[in-house]
């Protein structure tokens, strides 16, 4: 190969390496990348009439969630798990709720699905709603360290139980349907519905 020859070839490689690393990455199940992801929750939450700030404190919020207990980002407010979902407040709103495209949906004072077991953050069924359905020990949210509250939305007569992190039980919720505005999650490291 003569020496002119190697800077064009030189050049041509280092383009083909920028391109490459510029260009979101896929995933083995034909996914986007986790940026690409990003950006079409951020998207969801601007339509849903957040401004841009709220959106980024949205999806820190929903980054450091993802990091204390794992999951899988479905919405711009929403966690899944195997076992039920994660849902966070809007920045600015008491209670947690599923985004609809116009964004003018109202909260209510709990969106607990049927059939599920929920807990939130907060007293009076405000911040962060988890929903359980399986008949299994769950890990609380790691940082539910007080306070908070719970509705029973279960089948009519079935039970949700709060055990201990050593799984030793602490108590039972009265029979579906009902719930609690003022509960204490200090002490409570598993919950099972049923």
């Amino acid at each position: 190969m003569k020496r002119g020859n190697r800077l064009p070839v030189a050049i041509g490689s280092a383009f083909l390496v920028t391109a490459a690393l510029a260009t979101p990455a896929a995933f083995a199940d034909g996914t986007a990348s986790a940026d690409s992801g990003r950006s079409a929750f951020r998207a969801q939450a601007v339509a849903a009439g957040l401004t841009a700030a709220e959106a980024t404190a949205l999806q820190k919020a929903v980054d450091a969630a993802l990091a204390r207990d794992g999951g899988k980002q479905t919405a711009a407010n929403e966690i899944r798990y195997a076992d039920g979902r994660l849902l966070l407040p809007l920045p600015g709103e008491k209670y947690a709720r599923e985004l609809d495209k116009t964004g003018k949906k109202a909260a209510k004072a709990h969106t607990c699905t049927y059939k599920a077991l929920c807990g939130y953050s907060g007293r009076g069924y405000t911040g962060a709603e988890r929903e359980w359905f399986s008949c299994v020990f769950h890990k609380k949210p790691s940082s539910w360290k007080s306070g908070g509250s719970w509705y029973n939305n279960q089948k009519p007569g079935r039970v949700g139980n709060w055990y201990s992190p050593t799984k030793k039980w602490l108590g039972s919720t009265k029979p579906a349907p009902w719930g609690t505005t003022h509960g204490q999650w200090r002490g409570v490291g598993y919950v099972k519905p049923c």
